[in-house]
């Protein structure tokens, strides 16, 4: 095999193996798609850098194997053959295993400055937001039906939407783990859990009973969060994971 076909083959490896992996950990990381621009960007990447970093290296080295280790001569040559081919086989499976564990550590990198958050935070971060966007627009509801509720006149479907709201805000928020709160503000867990989600459960399951002191009880639980807890956090909180607090 001439120099220049041995090169192609190197390169060509290099590709396929980066390619591969890259495919593979789009397909089995839950918060990322290997239909997204970002997919594309990497595996492209990938296709122009694996030649020149892996396949030029191991191609070199494979050089200086079969340079240091000859052929003897006049042995047998299925023996020769054998012997020839063992180094190459073990060079080409050490070469697949570090193109994999670079392109998993360059994807999980890529990925997570993407997001703004670690890659294994990326769900509870989406289900974080999810919440307090909710919570966010069952205020605003709350606001709009506050000067008829004042007249005892209640909007049913406007009452049903808001208690809807809060309780898919609440069922999504409660989902992110202590982890993840920890990373995003040392002291967020215990307002988070005890003030921001039971306050609103509490209003939401007042909201369906006609419970007005489990209501107040609850309303009080959500201001502790949004009025005495947040404020001086809030910085610190949406610096880690953007999302929005209102």
């Amino acid at each position: 095999m001439d120099m220049n076909k041995q090169i192609g083959t190197a390169a060509a490896f290099a590709q396929i193996v980066w390619v591969a992996s890259g495919v593979y950990l789009y397909l089995t990381s839950p918060a990322t798609s290997l239909l997204s621009v970002s997919a594309a960007i990497f595996l492209l990447g990938g296709l122009v850098a694996a030649p020149a970093v892996f396949g030029m290296a191991f191609y070199g080295l494979q050089r200086l194997i079969d340079g240091v280790q000859p052929v003897p001569a006049g042995a047998p040559t299925e023996g020769a053959a054998r012997k020839a081919s063992w180094p190459a086989s073990l060079l080409l499976t050490a070469e697949a295993v570090l193109i994999f564990i670079v392109a998993a550590w360059a994807f999980d990198t890529f990925e997570s400055y993407r997001a703004g958050v670690p890659l294994r935070y990326i769900q509870e971060r989406n289900n974080f937001d999810f919440a307090l966007k909710a919570f966010s627009v069952a205020n605003g509801l709350e606001e709009e039906a506050k000067p008829a509720r004042e007249a005892g006149q209640i909007d049913a479907d406007l009452e049903t939407r808001l208690v809807e709201l809060i309780e898919a805000g609440v069922a999504r928020g409660s989902t992110v783990s202590d982890e993840f709160l920890g990373y995003v503000h040392p002291e967020l867990r215990e307002a988070y859990r005890n003030q921001l989600l039971r306050g609103y459960e509490m209003l939401a399951r007042g909201r369906r009973g006609g419970d007005l002191p489990l209501q107040t009880e609850g309303n009080d639980l959500v201001r502790m969060f949004y009025q005495d807890f947040l404020p001086p956090r809030a910085d610190a909180i949406l610096g880690k994971v953007g999302a929005r607090l209102e």
